[in-house]
């Protein structure tokens, strides 16, 4: 069991790292998910929460949500250091379902956002996704209550 304790060090090193990288990968994602929100329904509807995919290791962002207080975004991104390019889903909160599946543990956490009987799915990394704030942003927008404004 010695080789064991030879992979364990190395591989919690370079997790560290890793899961900051992806942090702040994720915090500029969401920034220009934030920029391509305003510049389609314009400055007085701000996103009030986002998501985008990464997943697995592997960074792919080939969709991100946006919640605004009257709609719910779901954009398509088509590279890796692309801006959001198309819009995959534009619905009012009443409309839409958000949902949060994962795995056993909370492993391989995934957003799925429904309309009718078509579906997106955006996964992540547990320690970077956080679809908490999407799916609080989501059931105000949907059930009408204020948002806190500052």
């Amino acid at each position: 069991m010695f080789w064991w304790n030879t992979f364990i060090t190395p591989a919690l090193v370079f997790l560290f790292p890793l899961l900051a990288a992806m942090r702040d990968y994720r915090s500029w994602k969401l920034e220009q998910l934030a920029l391509a929100t305003a510049y389609l329904l314009g400055p007085h509807e701000a996103m009030l929460a986002g998501e985008t995919s990464i997943t697995r290791g592997e960074v792919r962002r080939d969709l991100a949500v946006a919640v605004t207080a009257a709609h719910i975004l779901v954009f398509g991104i088509d590279s890796l250091h692309g801006q959001p390019r198309w819009v995959a889903l534009a619905g009012r909160p009443t409309d839409v379902k958000i949902e949060l599946r994962s795995l056993l543990f909370g492993l391989y956490p995934t957003l799925r956002i429904s309309r009718g009987n078509v579906e997106w799915r955006i996964g992540g990394t547990p320690g970077v996704f956080r679809p908490e704030p999407v799916l609080e942003a989501w059931r105000q927008a949907a059930t009408g209550v204020a948002f806190n404004k500052p």
